[in-house]
């Protein structure tokens, strides 16, 4: 989605300024509490949490041109039950706590698969096993039958709801969250992925060439007003 990556582009204009806040409490330096960082140069606030090997931030943008704009990272090898626990914490004081947070509209998610750390594959198995199991994918070629493959891959994610623990993360807040755009749809065959075990007990072949990555964002509404996937520049 052109909208989605000049959006991103955007995100990056400037290099990394973090000055720490301090915290309001001593318990907010414990492990596992979030901490609170804003830039003056990136104008953006960045929410973070770490519990043993588990690290997650939400970096908040404050600019009249990405305000609602959130970006998530993290390097997380815990299950993902444990990981969402921690993400609770940080949506938690976010929401709580950042002065935006009322007009929040767009969570840009990244790859299902990190890029540091060991991977959570729960997304990603969901994601191939749904495109293995469509009629609309051919997989000896590794791409749909017609169309996109980024419209393709959009609207079998969403059909699929292959990220159920992020809705109820978001209904727990009175949100609901749903996926907006994708870019970059990896492809790989069956038999390269990590959780290949697991699609082979699925029938799956190792040959078979399945979607199981992509850059994702998400739309976030709220009970009584949805937000755009971003707001007009003034």
């Amino acid at each position: 989605m052109r909208v989605a990556a000049c959006t991103l582009a955007l995100l990056f204009l400037y290099l990394p300024a973090w000055c720490l806040a301090l915290p309001e409490k001593a318990s907010d330096l414990d492990a596992g509490a979030v901490s609170v960082e804003f830039s003056p140069l990136d104008k953006a606030t960045r929410y973070s949490i770490t519990s043993g090997d588990c690290s997650i931030t939400w970096t908040a943008y404050t600019s009249e041109l990405n305000r609602g704009v959130v970006k998530h990272s993290s390097r997380c090898p815990e299950p993902f039950p444990d990981h969402l626990l921690l993400l609770k914490e940080v949506c938690s004081v976010f929401l709580a706590r950042d002065k935006y947070a009322a007009v929040f509209h767009t969570l840009f998610w990244g790859g299902l698969v990190p890029e540091q750390g060991l991977a959570l594959f729960d997304m990603p198995f969901r994601l191939a096993l749904a495109a293995y199991r469509s009629p609309h994918w051919d997989a000896r070629k590794g791409r749909p039958k017609k169309g996109d493959i980024n419209a393709f891959v959009k609207a079998l994610a969403d059909r699929e709801q292959i990220y159920p623990e992020l809705k109820e993360l978001f209904r727990g807040f009175q949100r609901d969250i749903t996926l907006s755009s994708v870019e970059k749809v990896r492809v790989f065959a069956a038999g390269k992925l990590p959780f290949y075990k697991q699609l082979g007990m699925q029938g799956v072949r190792a040959s078979d060439r399945l979607p199981f990555d992509f850059m994702a964002w998400f739309s976030v509404t709220t009970a009584d007003k949805e937000y755009q996937i971003m707001p007009d520049a003034e």
